[in-house]
C-alpha cells in the first residue's frame, strides 16, 4: 500500500447522522447507578474507493469543537490482506500506525460511560461484512478482519520458512537398522536391573541382554553386581520383594546417518518400564522419542529441535538459537565404517576411545578450527586430542603454533622425541605444556616428574612464581609431593593438587612466623599435614592471646587444675591408643583450633572444669601423641559424656578405639578415689537434670549429620557409661 496513494482518497467528512449520534446523551444505566453520559463515543462511515475500503472515525471531542474531520481514516486492501491507519494529530499532521481498531486509543474502551462504542449507520456496517466477509458487522467486523489479516499473513511468512525445513527433513530416513536393538541393550548403562523370583533362584533376567542368564550365587535385593554374560554394572531385584514398575527415566542416545553431501546427527530420549509378568520374571516396555537433528555439511550446518513451533503443532523447526556447545550422550557406532569413509576427520577414533563429551558438530567445529585434533587422534595421542576438542579455557590459539606448515610436532611446539615420550606418557595438554617448557628450558625433565606436575595441576608459571621453587629443584617438589599423597592414602587427581595447596599455605605461615624457608628440613615436614595444622594453630593462638588470657582470669580454678597435673592420673597408653591431659587452657585452644570444633570457643566446658562436672581428655594415636584425634569429655568417675572429632563429627575410625576406651574406663574406676567418687555422683545428677531440661525446650542439632536430631538424644547416643 502507498501512502501518497492513499493520500489523495478524498476526505470522508462527519455526516449528518454522526454528528447526531455523537450529541445524544447515554440512556443506560451502569455500575455507578447513574446513567451514562454518551450514547456513543466514536461514530464512523465506511467507502469503496478503487480498491481500497477506506473507514474514517470522529470523535465525539471532536465533533463538540465543531470538527468534523475524521480523527483516524483505516485504509484496507482487502484483496491485498493488508491494511494502515492514518491518525491526526493535535497540530493537524498525520501519523501512520498498525494497530487494531480497537488499539488505536489508549484507554480501555469497555470501561467508559458510554451505552455503545461506535455509531455506523446500517448500510456502512453491512457492506462492511459483505466486502471483508467477516461473521460480525461494522467496526467489529473491521476488527475481525484486521486479527485474521495479521494470521494470515503470519501463516505465509511461517509457511515459507516450514516448507524449507520440510524440504532439509525430506532426505533423513529410518534410523540404521540395527539401532533400536543396540538401543534397547546398551541406552540404559546405569539403570541396568537382574531380576529374579526368589532368593531360592538361580535364573534372572537381565535388562542389559534382554534374556534369561544364570545368577552368579545366592543373590541379595538391591545389591549391585555386574551381569554374568554382558558384563554390565546391575542392580539385583527380587520380584517377591518389589513387585511394582520401575521406570528408568530419560536416556540421551545419538546416530548418526548420510545426508545428501553431509551427515546428520539424530539425537533421541529413551525409557524403559519394567514390570513384573504373571508369567516370566520380567516385562519391558520401551519408549523413544527423538527431539534434535543436527545437520552439518560444507556449507554450514543447522540443528532442528521437535517442537510446537508458533503454537502450529508439533514438527520440526530450525533453531537458530542452538547452542554449539558439548552434550552427553551414548553414540551408536556400528555404521561409523560406512558413513565416515568419505570424511577426514578423527571423529570416530575419538568415540571409540570413550569420547562422548560433545557432539559430532562441536567436534567437527573445533577440529576444523584445529587440525592437530585430527592429527592427535591419529598418531595415538588420545588423551591430548581429547583435551584439545573439549577445550572452553585452555587457550589453544596460545598453546598451538596452529600456522605450522607440517608435522603435528611443530603444531605441538616440541620435536619428535618429545612427542614420542608425550605418546608414551598417554600425555593430556598439562603434560604438552610442560614438554613445551622443558624445551624453552633446553632441560630434560623425568617423565615421572612431568607426570606429577600434572596431576598437581601445576602450570610452569605456577610452579616459577612459588616459594617452593626458589630452594628446590622439580625433582625434589615432585618427589616429596608423591610421597605426602602416599601418607594421606588418598587416590586421584585432587589428591596431589590438594597436597600442593596445603604445601603452598604451609610455606606461607612459614613466612608469616619469620621462619627460615632455606632450611629443607623446615620446607618438608615428615608429615605436611600434621605441620600444616600446627602452624595454622600457632598463628591462631597468637590471634587469640588476649582472648587466651581472659580465659584463664574467668576460669582459674580450671587453669589451675590443670597446671597442677592433678589431672594427669587419667592420661593411660596401651601401645596403640592414648589419653593425654591438657596442661594449660592453650592446649584446649590449640586441639579446638586444629579440629574445628567448639571446646575453645564456648565457654561451658571451661565452666564445667572450674567446678569440676566434667573434664576435657585427648585421645590419640600412641605413634603421634601430639597430633589432635579425638577430643573427649568425661566426668571424674570415667564416665564419657562426648567424644568428638574434626568439624564436631565422629568417624568411623573411631570404631576401632572403642575396646581401648572401655579398657581406659575399668583402669580409672580401679584408681578412683573417694573425692573422685563423690565428684562422679554429682556430675551423673547434674548430667540427668541437663538432659530432662533439653528435652523439655526440645532443642535440637542445626548443623552436621545428626541435623535434626534432638540434642539429649544425640548426647544420649554418644555417652559411654563404665561398665
Amino acid at each position: 500500500m502507498r501512502k501518497s496513494e492513499l493520500e489523495k482518497l478524498r476526505t470522508l467528512n462527519a455526516t449528518p447522522a454522526m454528528i447526531r449520534a455523537l450529541q445524544e446523551p447515554g440512556t443506560k444505566r451502569y455500575y455507578s447507578g447513574k446513567i451514562n453520559e454518551e450514547k456513543y463515543h466514536l461514530a464512523a462511515r465506511c467507502q469503496q474507493l478503487g480498491g481500497y475500503l477506506k473507514i474514517s472515525i470522529c470523535t465525539r471531542e471532536d465533533i463538540s469543537k465543531k470538527v468534523y474531520t475524521p480523527k483516524w481514516d483505516i485504509f484496507i486492501n482487502y484483496e491485498g490482506d493488508e491494511y494502515i491507519t492514518r491518525e491526526r494529530q493535535k497540530d493537524g499532521s498525520y501519523k501512520w500506525r498498525k494497530a487494531y481498531g480497537y488499539n488505536l486509543e489508549a484507554y480501555n474502551w469497555y470501561n467508559k460511560n458510554w451505552d455503545e462504542y461506535v455509531y455506523m449507520n446500517p448500510g456502512s456496517s453491512s457492506q462492511i461484512q459483505k466486502i471483508l466477509g467477516t461473521r460480525k458487522k461494522g467496526f467489529w467486523g473491521m476488527c475481525e478482519w484486521q486479527e485474521g489479516c495479521k494470521k494470515r499473513n503470519e501463516d505465509k511468512k511461517i509457511k515459507k520458512l516450514t516448507d524449507q525445513w520440510d524440504k532439509d527433513m525430506e532426505p533423513i530416513k529410518d534410523p540404521p537398522k540395527g539401532f533400536k536393538d543396540w538401543w534397547h541393550r546398551n541406552g540404559f548403562d546405569g539403570k541396568n536391573y537382574i531380576f529374579y523370583r526368589s532368593a531360592r533362584s538361580t535364573e534372572g533376567y537381565c535388562t542389559s541382554c534382554i534374556g534369561r542368564v544364570k545368577l552368579p550365587g545366592k543373590p541379595k535385593h538391591n545389591a549391585e553386581g555386574r551381569c554374568p554374560v554382558c558384563r554390565k554394572k546391575v542392580m539385583y531385584i527380587s520380584r517377591a520383594k518389589k513387585t511394582q514398575c520401575l521406570c528408568t527415566g530419560e536416556y540421551e542416545v545419538s546416530c548418526i546417518q548420510r545426508y545428501k553431501e553431509g551427515l546428520v546427527q539424530r539425537d533421541f530420549a529413551v525409557y524403559r518400564y519394567d514390570y513384573k509378568d504373571d508369567w516370566a520374571v520380567n516385562r519391558s516396555d520401551y519408549g523413544i522419542r527423538e527431539y534434535r537433528r543436527t545437520i552439518v555439511t560444507e556449507k554450514g550446518w543447522g540443528t532442528y529441535i521437535y517442537t510446537d513451533y508458533r503454537r502450529r503443532g508439533m514438527r520440526w523447526a530450525l533453531d537458530r538459537d542452538a547452542w554449539i556447545g558439548k552434550y552427553r550422550e551414548t553414540m551408536y557406532r556400528k555404521n561409523f565404517s560406512q558413513i565416515f569413509k568419505k570424511y577426514h576427520t578423527a571423529y570416530p577414533i575419538a568415540v571409540k576411545h570413550g569420547y562422548t563429551e560433545a557432539g559430532l558438530r562441536y567436534f567437527l567445529r573445533q577440529e576444523h578450527r584445529y587440525p592437530a585434533i585430527e592429527m592427535a587422534y591419529k598418531a595415538g595421542l588420545y588423551r591430548l586430542a581429547k583435551d584439545m576438542a573439549n577445550d572452553s579455557w585452555l587457550q589453544l590459539d596460545e598453546i598451538l603454533d596452529n600456522k605450522a606448515s607440517s608435522g603435528l610436532a611443530k603444531i605441538l611446539k616440541i620435536d619428535n622425541a618429545r612427542m614420542k615420550r608425550l605418546k608414551n606418557m598417554d600425555g593430556n595438554m598439562e603434560m604438552l605444556i610442560w614438554l613445551q617448557k622443558e624445551k624453552e628450558m633446553n632441560t630434560i625433565l623425568r617423565d615421572c616428574d612431568i607426570k606429577t606436575l600434572s596431576e598437581a595441576d601445576i602450570s610452569p608459571k605456577e610452579l616459577e612464581g612459588s616459594t617452593i621453587r626458589k630452594y628446590l629443584t622439580i625433582e625434589k617438589i615432585c618427589n616429596y609431593l608423591n610421597k605426602q599423597a602416599g601418607l594421606r592414602s588418598l587416590r586421584g587427581r585432587e589428591l596431589k593438587t590438594a597436597v600442593w595447596r596445603d604445601w603452598n599455605d604451609y610455606v606461607n605461615m612459614m613466612a608469616k612466623l619469620k621462619m627460615d624457608c632455606s632450611r629443607e628440613l623446615l620446607l618438608k615436614p615428615k608429615d605436611l599435614a600434621i605441620a600444616h595444622n600446627e602452624l595454622v594453630a600457632k598463628i591462631s593462638m597468637l590471634d587469640s592471646s588476649e582472648e587466651i588470657a581472659k580465659k584463664k582470669i574467668d576460669f582459674p580454678r580450671a587453669q589451675t587444675l590443670m597446671e597442677s597435673g592433678e589431672l594427669e592420673k587419667y592420661e593411660y597408653d596401651n601401645g596403640t591408643y592414648c589419653i593425654v591431659v591438657p596442661r594449660s587452657i592453650d592446649d584446649i585452644y590449640r586441639e579446638g583450633i586444629v579440629l574445628k570444633h567448639c571446646i575453645h570457643t564456648c565457654d561451658i566446658y571451661l565452666q564445667r572444669m572450674d567446678i569440676r562436672e566434667t573434664y576435657l581428655i585427648f585421645l590419640r594415636h600412641s605413634a603421634e601423641p601430639d597430633t589432635p584425634w579425638y577430643t573427649v569429655e568425661i566426668e571424674p568417675g570415667g564416665n564419657i559424656r562426648q567424644k568428638k572429632s574434626v568439624l564436631n563429627e565422629a568417624y568411623k575410625d573411631l570404631d576401632d578405639a572403642m575396646p581401648f576406651l572401655q579398657e581406659w574406663q575399668q583402669w580409672v574406676k580401679k584408681n578412683l578415689s573417694e573425692e573422685d567418687e563423690k565428684l562422679a555422683e554429682k556430675s551423673d545428677k547434674a548430667r540427668r537434670e541437663g538432659y530432662k531440661k533439653l528435652r523439655e525446650q526440645k532443642k535440637i542439632v542445626w548443623h552436621g549429620s545428626l541435623q535434626g536430631t534432638l540434642l539429649a538424644d544425640a548426647l544420649e547416643s554418644d555417652f559411654m557409661e563404665v561398665i
